[in-house]
């Protein structure tokens, strides 16, 4: 098998050659380490919307002072503002931050929900298809899909403090909110649908510390089961990020009908071990998050976690090898050169527990 023929397998709960090891396109340097990784069995993994958006009735104004945008979003019916800071990363990458959102009072919900109606969603195949094209048998693109309403209540509109406090006390702005993000995302995902893409994933960063069970239960559970029977009516394969700590959530997961975890982060970063998930969810995908931690301790440690981790998914059924999240610049080489070999070594199908 070719290393998207290996992916493919295994997201269509086939049996594959070797167990897939996928690192996120970008993660590596491109250059001579990622061909040879590539090489050596490592895909890439390549996000790609299929649609795109615009906001006809509202004007955004940016003030930049150093590293932070004062942003202020006009509307027909008031406006609000949002503070959004760069922050460096090291050797010359940076992120940005939104540290203030826009909901700030109750009377901001209006303006917020105007702007989420003008909300127009443009369908756009193409760069999802070339960027098929360029990546070829190397690994797979993915359509990427928003998260869910109540990950947009809680990471863009309200942040963790006004997300707390508004779920009690303005119970009908919080929900009048959240069921019209809900109406527009399905617009979204029935688009989705209906486009060349046959795995979509949403990137939810589903913590269940900051999403407990009742939250997830009353409002994460319905909208999954709803959007899976919209991508399944049209033969799609559906994933969602959850790369935070799970265990209070594992039986929640379990009932819903999406068919994989997507960057599933198991100890020491995550609390919920692979072979306990592997037991509950038997019938969905495992991607898994390596954890980026495992490389500070060097080569040697991260080929022992590498080797622990394959045993414990034996026979490696409905499971995959992957880094989502940034790798420390010092460590790239050794780390991922350590997990590349391993996994030649230990990770041919079926793995043996014994191995």
């Amino acid at each position: 098998m070719n290393l998207r023929e290996r992916i493919m397998t295994v997201l269509r709960q086939g049996k594959p050659d070797v167990v897939p090891w996928v690192v996120y396109q970008g993660l590596v340097p491109t250059g001579s380490l990622e061909r040879k990784l590539r090489d050596g069995g490592m895909a890439l993994c390549q996000w790609q919307s299929v649609i795109w958006t615009e906001t006809p009735n509202v004007r955004v104004e940016d003030r930049v002072e150093g590293r932070t945008t004062y942003r202020t979003y006009h509307t027909p019916v008031g406006k609000v503002h949002s503070v959004l800071r760069s922050t460096p990363l090291g050797r010359g990458v940076r992120t940005t931050w939104t540290i203030e959102r826009m909901v700030k009072s109750v009377q901001d919900y209006e303006v917020v929900k105007f702007i989420v109606k003008d909300t127009v969603y443009h369908y756009d195949p193409e760069p999802f298809l070339e960027a098929q094209r360029w990546l070829g048998d190397d690994g797979i693109v993915r359509a990427s899909v928003d998260v869910s309403p109540l990950q947009q209540m809680l990471k863009t509109y309200l942040g963790f403090e006004r997300f707390s406090l508004d779920l009690y006390r303005h119970p009908k702005e919080f929900n009048d909110l959240y069921r019209l993000i809900e109406e527009r995302a399905e617009e979204a995902y029935k688009i989705v649908a209906n486009s060349p893409a046959e795995v979509i994933c949403a990137g939810e960063n589903i913590d269940g510390v900051l999403t407990n069970p009742r939250l997830f239960e009353k409002y994460c559970l319905p909208f999954y089961n709803r959007m899976a029977r919209i991508l399944h009516q049209r033969g799609k394969i559906y994933l969602t990020h959850m790369d935070g700590r799970l265990n209070c959530l594992k039986n929640l997961i379990s009932r819903t009908d999406i068919d994989g975890i997507e960057a599933f982060t198991p100890p020491p970063v995550g609390d919920l071990p692979v072979k306990e998930a592997k037991a509950l969810w038997s019938k969905k995908i495992i991607w898994t998050n390596f954890p980026e931690t495992i490389f500070l301790l060097g080569a040697d440690k991260t080929r022992n976690f590498t080797r622990e981790l394959l045993k414990n998914a034996a026979p490696g059924d409905n499971f995959l090898v992957g880094i989502t999240e940034d790798i420390h610049p010092d460590y790239i080489e050794e780390g991922l050169s350590a997990v590349t070999e391993t996994i030649n070594q230990h990770g041919n199908y079926p793995i043996s527990k014994a191995d």
